[in-house]
């Protein structure tokens, strides 16, 4: 208390020792795969397709990591972190250029790995000062002005320049690398001797071009989970992500074992949940049959997670690029769309139907579903993306747990929501007397979250009663568990489930006379 000493008002601020629980976001999208440019295993806040370009550059061949980002935007997302994987023959294109003597003075290097820096060339020439050691370096990115593997040598409309003038060697790295957009530069000579510091490169009448970068795409390791630094667990540091898909993964060979992996990933973290791709191609029965690995080609461990969905078959996007069709994995869409279907309905309501599954980015489908071939996949899992008549839409939604209680996407979402709001929303309780007037506390705090989320109708029942109960009293916390140091706080709910099957029955009604 304090000590009050003279007459007069005093105003005190007065806690109430207990902090509300805000509910914690579900809509954040995390994607691995192939990118044309940017560092390798860090994962970057992306929050619209333009800053993806300016760090992960645009469309490559052979690669569906930019398409899935392009979509996941496209469908509602607003949010997502993006990890660039490669595998180890993944290499910078470099350039070394020689002093007037002919000697090697400067290594000019892409800022990161991949075939993206080949199309990148500069010149050399005179600086604007006339320093006699001086030189001026223009370098010139040329975009890929069509999706294939030819670069475009002559000057087209998409060039990038960048000029830095009146350099010296020895301050070139310091006015260069922390400030181009696409180039390192490196000395290749001590400059500890005073005669080197005197040295010029040569001068240059034509744009020569860096060489040798390499993409990384040779094997599935730049998506190996195992790896530190290449894989899933660049995203370990970030809290906040919530739904993961690689596109990439898809049609490599060594698919099953890596969706497996990624799977275990989000148990794991008990946050975050897969949409996994199948690969494209394949029949009703190829893609069961890669669902659970009974046959030879797809041979190994089923799927069985709460924490994953699988979703079949590929989709036709209109290519960016082109403005022609192109065959894709279908996880950016999905993403994009549980995204959008939590920002504007909650995350407990099943992102699938024609409404809250319909795929405005999709203009067809690689091949149609029919009602029997869907009865054959529904059951075990397998989310079919059909054609109908209303539009191609998202037609399932389970999970790929072979467990009832967890058979839905949106319940396990749902309670992944609630266990992590309520886990960062009780923190305070730690360290404090562990007595009845928390315990009181604690139930009004946990009570006064819930019944939002009951009133979000997420929960079943008419009543906060029927669609919840918070337990902790002397019950579950006796004189033994105080003694531990422990505060048992026991939380029950009555999710609500998606009506997937609506059955109406009709029958006659014989009047009377």
């Amino acid at each position: 208390m304090p000590n009050y000493l003279s007459p007069g008002v005093y105003v005190e601020e007065v806690s109430s020792g207990v902090k509300p629980i805000a509910g914690v976001g579900t809509a954040v999208g995390a994607f691995i795969g192939l990118a044309e440019r940017g560092v390798i295993g860090k994962a970057i806040l992306v929050t619209n397709w333009s800053q993806y370009v300016s760090e992960f550059g645009g469309f490559i061949p052979n690669a569906y990591l930019a398409y899935a980002v392009y979509n996941f935007f496209a469908e509602g997302g607003t949010s997502c972190y993006v990890v660039r994987a490669a595998s180890s023959d993944v290499k910078n294109a470099v350039k070394v250029v020689t002093d007037t003597e002919g000697d090697n003075l400067l290594e000019i290097s892409a800022r990161s790995e991949g075939d993206w820096g080949n199309r990148l060339s500069f010149t050399i020439e005179e600086p604007s000062n006339g320093q006699p050691a001086g030189f001026k370096l223009t370098i010139k990115y040329t975009e890929l002005s069509s999706f294939n593997d030819e670069y475009v040598g002559e000057e087209v409309e998409g060039e990038i320049v960048e000029i830095f003038d009146n350099l010296l060697i020895f301050n070139c790295e310091d006015k260069i690398n922390d400030v181009s957009s696409f180039i390192k530069i490196r000395p290749l000579v001590d400059l500890t001797i005073l005669e080197n510091r005197d040295k010029k490169p040569q001068l240059t009448t034509e744009f020569v071009n860096l060489e040798e970068g390499k993409n990384g795409i040779s094997s599935v390791e730049y998506l190996d989970p195992i790896n530190q630094k290449i894989g899933i667990h660049a995203f370990d540091i970030i809290d906040e992500i919530n739904i993961l898909a690689a596109p990439d993964v898809a049609d490599l060979a060594g698919s099953r074992n890596i969706i497996l992996e990624m799977l275990n990933y989000c148990r794991l973290r008990k946050d975050c949940f897969f949409v996994a791709d199948a690969p494209h191609g394949l029949t009703p029965q190829e893609v069961k049959n890669f669902k659970e690995g009974v046959s030879e080609r797809f041979a190994g461990n089923a799927f069985n997670s709460s924490y994953g969905a699988l979703y079949y078959p590929w989709v036709y996007i209109n290519d960016p690029l082109t403005g022609k069709k192109k065959l894709i994995p279908p996880s950016g869409s999905i993403v994009g769309t549980y995204a959008y279907v939590d920002s504007s309905r909650g995350v407990h309501k099943a992102p699938a139907g024609t409404t809250d599954g319909y795929l405005d980015t999709v203009v067809g489908v690689e091949k149609i579903i029919t009602k029997g071939e869907q009865e054959l996949l529904n059951p075990i899992g397998i989310n079919v993306i059909r054609s109908l008549p209303e539009g191609i839409c998202i037609w399932g939604a389970r999970t790929l747990s072979s467990d009832s209680e967890w058979r839905y996407i949106n319940i396990r979402r749902l309670m992944m929501y609630i266990e992590e709001s309520v886990d960062k929303g009780s923190q305070w309780v730690v360290f404090e007397p562990n007595e009845p007037s928390l315990w009181g506390k604690v139930k009004r705090n946990l009570s006064a979250f819930l019944t939002r989320v009951w009133r979000d109708g997420a929960l079943y029942g008419s009543t906060p009663e029927e669609a919840f109960f918070v337990k902790v009293d002397e019950e579950n916390n006796p004189p033994a568990v105080r003694d531990a140091g422990q505060l048992v706080i026991e939380v029950g709910v009555a999710p609500v489930k998606p009506a997937e099957f609506v059955i109406i029955k009709v029958s006659q009604k014989t009047l009377a006379k």
